[in-house]
Parts: structure tokens; sequence; C-alpha cells
């Protein structure tokens, strides 16, 4: 199953939408379909999560988890990446008159530049177990649902989601004030002959990204392309995804690029905001003793 990279907003909540008035109409006209007992239909709406593309609203890392009657999540379980945080239910039921399991994997999300598009890798071995509190009324087990799950990558995750990340979905969307507002920043970007007369940063100081333990385990690698304004005092911001890679190294790639410091780009002899692309290369830890 794949995720095109850049979705159209619109038409992701318009799908979604009628995904979940088709379900609740099949339910309601078969109130006996998938289960043997008849009448039940939050976990007939359950049960018709198995085989879906769900992410974890909250982008929760715990495999136990369990969220109230209105959808909140019980505790405060971790939170990571939403390319780590989706799941695979395999099987619904219930446990009691007031709960309801779901059981599956965790999935990894990675993006494919070829297809363009991120795509699913089950976890096999990481089990997941998801109980939802049921107050017996449809319409708030359905509103709960809805809380937990996103089914794709839709609106509301996305703004969920990092800076780095929205504006991965979005690049038109504005920035947040910063000390870059109202500063001319000249592109190197794309061929522009605006910077034509502007010099390159330079890097003088690196730091190292890390490999987030999935990514570790199913030896992901690749290369993640950020878009960066090195301000005038050398130092990265507004960093943002061009080409992301998935499996939390998009994270990882970031946190380092936040620590980098440059020599700043010079115009007229004096320093100024320059936008340019930076590498973040991944390659798979050898294994010990090698």
């Amino acid at each position: 199953m794949g995720y095109k990279a850049k979705p159209a907003i619109g038409l992701v909540a318009v799908i979604i939408l009628l995904f979940l008035c088709l379900e609740r109409s099949a339910i309601a006209q078969n109130p006996a379909a998938k289960t043997n007992e008849p009448g039940d239909l939050q976990l007939q709406l359950a049960m018709t999560l198995v085989g879906k593309g769900l992410f974890l609203r909250g982008f929760y890392l715990n495999n136990d988890l369990a969220y109230d009657a209105a959808g909140r999540v019980v505790g405060a379980p971790k939170m990571g990446a939403w390319t780590v945080a989706a799941v695979n239910v395999l099987k619904a039921e219930r446990l009691g008159p007031k709960e309801i399991e779901l059981d599956g994997v965790r999935a990894a999300i990675r993006y494919n530049p070829e297809a363009n598009e991120f795509q699913r890798h089950p976890l096999n071995d990481e089990k997941v177990k998801i109980l939802v509190a049921d107050s017996e009324d449809f319409q708030g087990f359905e509103a709960a649902i809805r809380a937990i799950f996103s089914m794709g990558i839709d609106p509301a995750l996305q703004r969920a989601m990092p800076d780095f990340w929205r504006h991965y979905f979005d690049p038109k969307l504005p920035w947040p004030q910063d000390s870059l507002s109202g500063q001319t920043i000249y592109s190197l970007a794309g061929g522009s002959n605006q910077a034509k007369d502007v010099s390159p940063p330079k890097v003088d100081r690196q730091a190292e990204a890390k490999f987030p333990s999935f990514a570790q385990r199913d030896k992901v690698q690749g290369t993640v392309l950020l878009r960066i304004v090195v301000d005038p005092e050398g130092v990265p911001r507004r960093i943002a995804l061009t080409r992301p890679l998935g499996y939390e190294l998009d994270e990882s790639a970031v946190e380092a690029m936040a620590k980098w410091h440059f020599q700043p780009g010079m115009k007229d002899g004096k320093p100024v905001a320059v936008g340019i692309m930076v590498q973040q290369e991944f390659s798979a830890p050898a294994p010990p003793g090698r």
C-alpha cells in the first residue's frame, strides 16, 4: 500500500468522509455483518479497520495503548515520528460490554522516490494492542475511532506534524515570524538569477545524524534532501524536507542539521540570508566485529 507524497488536501478529506459514510451506511443496513453478535455496531465498525492504512494520531510509539470513550489516550505514551506510527489492524474483538480490543502490528513508512509515494513496511515482531472504551453509543464510538486513527495522510495528520514536514506537504505554507522575517533571502536552489552575485555559504561545523533503531534493523539506506536558509550569522533556519526517506530518518537529519554552522553567504561584502539544499546520507551501520 502506498501514499502519494503530496496529496490534494481537500480531496483527501472528501475521500475520508465518504469512506466513513459508506461504512456506516453498510453497517446500518446489515447489522449482523462480520460478527456473531447481532446489533453490535461498534464491533462491526472496529472490524472494518482491518486492512485499512491507519496512522496513530499523536504518533505514539508504545505498542500497548488504551483510549477512553472520547478517543483520548490514557496515560502518557512516548511520541515519535509519524513514519513509525502506522498500524496494520489484523483483528478486532469485544472484551466486554465497555471495551473493544484491536490487535495488529506496527508499520514503518518509507518514501519511494521512483514511485513518488510513501510505502508501508510491516514490523511483524512489533505486536500492537489497542483498547478502546465503548460508551455503547455508536456515534460516540465512531467519533472516538476518528480521533484515534487517521486513514491515510489526511489534513489533520499533516497539521500535527513538525514544521519541516508541513512545509514538505505544502511548500507555500508561510513560516512563523522569526529572525528572517522581513529579510531578503537569496535562493541558490533551482537556478534562480536572484542570487547570481551572492557567494554560497560554506560549512564550518557539522553534526552527525543518529541512525534510528527501526531503520537500523531493516537496513534502510538513502539520502534525505533538506531545504534550509543560512542566516547572516551562519545558522541554519527554516529547515524543511525536499526529499524524505521515512523510518524516522528525516527527523534525525533535521535534528543534526540544526546543529550545523556555516560561514554565511556574502553579497557586496556583507553577510546575507541564503537558501540552499543540503543532503544527509544514511548508510546502514556495519555488523559488529567488521
